[in-house]
């Protein structure tokens, strides 16, 4: 194990590909419609409001994720996973359940099957942009919270920074940019300045860009103990009128901006693409049979991979979902896409 750690704490020539485990301990409705069926809400906030909620949420966390997922992924040489939690993880918060006992059980699976882990806390409490993957769709109140958000973050490390398989802890997912600038800059240094005394020297204290990467870089003042890494998200642009194009063309254009981000941002620190995947604008679905919409995607997935070829590691989302197609690696690869 002390082998596989030190190999893999070394640069590394080419991106390391990884995995997102949305989904599974954070719920996301458009994910996992039959968690959520019959219920009018939005969100893991709503759906835990009621006692059959909390029931199905139970029973999807058993369920979602097995040790047959974990063999999976070993045996197609998937090494690193970044896995969504929200800021209830270790302690109920009404009516929130937590999930120590499934985190736990991924850090023992992760170690099992040499899997490296970023553990992304992707729901602040207060949410920090208002959007169902925060947990709580509304208001923006995270900065009302944020002693306790470095609470979190010290439990999760004095929990799980001595195990092999941590790779990094990232403070924050998607937050709300506009209004929250300045606040999000002091948040993400007092939360480096926490997580590196509590975390062993290597260990990646990773922040996310608020989709403006420009005004983002270089936000934390690393030390050289523990590397500070900027987290990335590429999906859609202009795909209302750049679904006109071709998909080779779209890519083309977007693999020029998405490069020079990357070409930039890395003078300040490494940079990770922590959310990708094959989707397209839907007019090019539109445009050609269904039977062709498999290959399209293929096709889009190589592209993307040379495009993200100067990031130190991407995490495509997402590991699965219900239903098949471009959310769901697996299935791509159990289809012959991949």
């Amino acid at each position: 194990m002390a082998d596989f750690y030190n190999r893999i704490m070394t640069k590394q020539a080419t991106p390391i590909f990884g995995l997102n485990l949305g989904g599974w301990l954070l719920v996301e409705r458009w994910m996992t419609p039959s968690v959520f069926k019959g219920h009018e809400v939005e969100d893991e906030y709503g759906l835990s409001s009621s006692p059959e909620g909390k029931a199905r949420i139970a029973d999807h966390r058993k369920t979602f994720m097995s040790e047959e997922d974990w063999r999976w992924l070993h045996k197609r040489h998937i090494t690193f996973v970044r896995l969504p939690i929200g800021y209830w993880a270790l302690s109920d918060d009404d009516p929130y359940m937590n999930v120590e006992k499934e985190l736990d059980w991924a850090f023992e699976m992760a170690e099992k099957y040499h899997i490296q882990i970023l553990l992304d806390l992707h729901g602040l409490k207060g949410s920090q942009n208002g959007t169902i993957h925060s947990g709580h769709v509304g208001k923006v109140l995270w900065e009302k919270y944020v002693t306790e958000h470095l609470d979190v973050l010290k439990t999760l490390a004095d929990r799980y920074g001595k195990s092999p398989a941590l790779w990094g802890i990232e403070i924050i997912n998607e937050p709300k940019v506009l209004g929250h600038y300045w606040s999000l800059r002091s948040f993400y240094q007092r939360a480096y300045e926490l997580l590196r005394r509590e975390l062993r020297p290597g260990t990646r204290i990773v922040f996310q860009d608020g989709f403006a990467p420009l005004l983002f870089s270089g936000a934390i003042r690393a030390t050289k103990s523990h590397p500070v890494v900027m987290d990335t998200h590429f999906y859609l642009i202009g795909d209302r009128m750049l679904g006109l194009l071709s998909p080779k063309a779209y890519d083309f254009i977007r693999g020029c901006l998405y490069r020079a981000v990357l070409f930039v941002c890395r003078f300040q620190q490494p940079v990770i693409v922590g959310e990708w995947s094959s989707v397209l604008p839907q007019r090019m679905f539109n445009r050609v049979p269904q039977s062709e919409h498999g290959a399209m995607l293929a096709a889009t997935i190589r592209r993307q991979k040379k495009i993200y070829a100067s990031a130190t590691a991407t995490r495509y989302w997402n590991y699965k979902a219900e239903g098949r197609g471009m959310y769901h690696y697996r299935s791509l690869v159990e289809d012959g896409l991949i």
